[in-house]
């Protein structure tokens, strides 16, 4: 579970060079001159949750990769847009068992935390001991009882992915490419952002909103105070709502 800038590629061009001939991806928030040509779905624009996006991101690849078993902080959107992938998941309540003593033989499960022991090549914490494909049952046995579920993607399909359900991907070994939207879910489903008038509308784009919101603490919190203001969205082809600006009294300094 690598990730970061690669040494000497920086644009596209060089990217796709290297693709063709090795298993690397493209991990990259989606480049701002196609954010007009992807809507949200219905689902985001009912309870608030365009108030609470974080960021977006566009991956691409020559298919054949597979995640490692891991979960993330967010709720997620996950879109596909060309190629197919298989989304394997288990359900969080496993946390407890699947968790306990990391990185350590006491661990049935394979589960490493990269916090812990800086040795633990990736980033994070995840199932690094395992390989996804050739299970090891008799050193790891808790697998047995482990219930799980999958999805495949075809282009034009997507999924949702809630936050701390443990996933697994895998591209088939074709061109996959495909876009998530990263959002955290608000501690109050909103009802009057479902007004039937106000859902009759053509949907925001990618380029109709802010992103970069992150709770105060933990995955959810009070519905007023975050490390960052709420993400806002305009009308369709519009953009993002103009920030407001502050004006001070002469003299004073002080903030009206």
């Amino acid at each position: 579970r690598a990730g970061g800038q690669v040494d000497g590629m920086n644009t596209m061009g060089q990217f796709l060079k290297a693709y063709n001939t090795s298993d690397i991806y493209l991990v990259s928030q989606v480049p701002k001159g196609m954010h007009k040509d992807i809507d949200f779905l219905p689902c985001m624009r009912c309870g608030g949750y365009l108030n609470y996006l974080d960021t977006n991101n566009l991956w691409i690849g020559r298919g054949g990769s597979k995640s490692v078993i891991h979960y993330d902080d967010q709720d997620n959107i996950n879109c596909m847009i060309a190629g197919s992938k298989r989304f394997v998941f288990m359900h969080p309540s496993w946390k407890a068992k699947f968790e306990a003593h990391p990185n350590s033989n006491k661990n049935k499960f394979g589960w490493v935390d990269t916090d812990l022991d800086r040795s633990v090549k990736g980033y994070g914490a995840f199932f690094g001991k395992i390989d996804v494909d050739k299970m090891d049952l008799m050193k790891y046995p808790g697998w047995i009882d482990v219930e799980w579920s999958y999805v495949d993607l075809q282009p034009g399909d997507c999924v949702y992915i809630p936050y701390q359900w443990y996933h697994q991907v895998t591209a088939m070994p074709v061109r996959s490419i495909n876009v998530h939207i990263w959002y955290w879910r608000p501690a109050k489903f909103n009802k009057e952002s479902c007004d039937a008038q106000a859902l009759a509308a053509p949907p925001p784009t990618l380029a109709d909103c802010t992103y970069g919101y992150e709770p105060p603490r933990g995955h959810l919190g009070p519905p007023k105070a975050g490390k960052k203001p709420f993400t806002q969205c305009g009308a369709r082809g519009t953009g993002p709502p103009a920030k407001k600006t502050k004006k001070r009294r002469k003299g004073s300094g002080s903030e009206l």
